[in-house]
């Protein structure tokens, strides 16, 4: 039916039909007394585009060259349809650009609000480097002073053996030379009650025991006085322990 109509009409209208059957968009040209049909009927195939029910038939709806009524209602209730579409679409598109605008504002605040983010998020890092290094330093200077005390504590275990030891060696030659100097003491008495004193005698055994008992007294000198320097060198190794200790909860 459609092959058989096409073959009635001339080659430009045929074209224009097909261009409507392929859903091809026609050239706008204006309208004018001579091909207002022409014009009809890209306006028909313009309207199917957009879904508008709009048929034109040049050879029922024009007469003497004159559109019948029930052709200019048609094509008045498409334009009306037209220009609905028309009002739906701007009424769209006033809100898509406010909702646009607002969607800018939106994104030049997020936009703002990543970069302070990232500006944060980089000076989060450095401090992050900055603390890791710290506590790097921190950790190495506790290992050196740690192995410091310990170096330190072992030390003075030596050192308090060694205070021991001569405090023991020290008490027994104490204890002996009191023993050998009683002993002394009592020979003397035995000699005294047995034999007659003489002077000379008792001088050079007074005069030996003087300079035994000066001897032992300049050898429990010096013992006492490598005791007190054992103790110092002890007292100043404690002291020495606690500033380390203390410099070690500072740099925590």
């Amino acid at each position: 039916m459609i092959s058989s109509d096409n073959e009635s009409l001339d080659d430009e209208i045929k074209e224009l039909l097909e261009n409507y059957k392929f859903k091809k968009a026609t050239i706008y040209e204006p309208c004018t007394l001579k091909n207002f049909k022409e014009c009809l009927i890209r306006l028909n195939e313009e309207f199917s585009l957009l879904n508008i029910d709009y048929i034109f038939n040049p050879h029922i709806d024009v007469e003497n060259d004159t559109l019948s009524p029930g052709a200019i209602v048609k094509l008045i209730n498409s334009v009306w349809t037209l220009l609905h579409h028309f009002k739906n679409v701007s009424d769209k598109v006033e809100g898509l650009e406010e909702q646009n605008h607002i969607l800018e504002n939106n994104n030049k605040h997020l936009n703002y609000t990543i970069e302070r983010l990232n500006v944060k998020l980089s000076t989060e890092k450095n401090e992050s480097k900055a603390c890791v290094a710290s506590a790097q330093r921190a950790s190495d200077q506790s290992n050196e002073i740690y192995q410091k005390l310990l170096d330190s504590k072992m030390k003075l275990n030596q050192l308090t053996k060694q205070k021991e030891t001569n405090e023991k060696y020290l008490q027994n030659k104490i204890a002996r030379l009191q023993l050998e100097n009683n002993k002394i003491l009592d020979r003397l008495r035995n000699k005294s009650d047995n034999f007659t004193p003489c002077a000379d005698i008792c001088d050079s055994t007074l005069m030996q025991l003087k300079e035994r008992e000066r001897k032992q007294r300049a050898v429990i000198a010096q013992l006492q006085a490598n005791n007190q320097d054992l103790l110092r060198e002890v007292l100043a190794l404690k002291e020495e322990l606690i500033l380390e200790g203390l410099g070690g909860v500072k740099i925590k």
